[in-house]
Parts: C-alpha cells; structure tokens; sequence
C-alpha cells in the first residue's frame, strides 16, 4: 500500500520579484510526481517547480523567499500516476487567510 506524502506541501518561491501587498492570491502551481522509499513504505509526493497568475484577472504575488503551506488532500489521480507525471493545484489564499487548494489535473 502506497503512502501519500502530500499531506503538507511547502513551496519556496525564490524568483517573484516585488513586493507582495496584503490581499487575495489565485494561482496555478505546477509540479511533478515523485515516489520515494519501496513497496508498502513507498511515498508519493509532488514536487512544486513554478507558480503563475490561474488567469488573467488573478492576483498571485509572493515575496521573494516566501513559502506556502498547505495541505493537499489525498487524490488517487496522484497516488496512481506514474513517477514524473506532471501536476497542475489550484492554490487560493482568502482576505481573512484561509487557503484551498484543488487539483486541476494530472497527466504524463
């Protein structure tokens, strides 16, 4: 049985530039599937490598060097795709700091 691993996701954005003001973000996060450990203790996990605007009105501004948490819950779209496969997450922050993410897709 495959352990999940996405349980907390952090992601260290080192490459937005500015400065974030208070507020909203909408976002699209892309990531790829990784798998680590073997047979029952095998752990899927995804690997965050860039974030942008999820369209064209959104706000997705981040300090440099900020890092979101969040917790991702567990999808068998993930778990079941193979290593590599890449991840497109929803990542939303509210005005009173609340966060929800939703997977948009996942694909080889």
């Amino acid at each position: 049985m495959n352990k999940f691993a996405i349980a907390l996701s952090t992601i260290a954005l080192a490459a937005a530039a500015g400065t974030a003001s208070a507020g909203p973000r909408d976002c699209l996060l892309e990531g790829t599937v990784a798998r680590s450990g073997e047979g029952a203790e095998q752990a899927t996990t995804v690997q965050f490598h860039s974030m942008s605007k999820y369209d064209e009105e959104s706000r997705c501004r981040v300090r440099r060097g900020e890092k979101l948490e969040f917790q991702l819950p567990s999808d068998p779209r993930v778990t079941n795709a193979p290593e590599g496969s890449e991840v497109k997450l929803r990542y939303q922050e509210n005005k009173d700091g609340s966060v929800q993410t939703r997977l948009i897709s996942v694909g080889t």
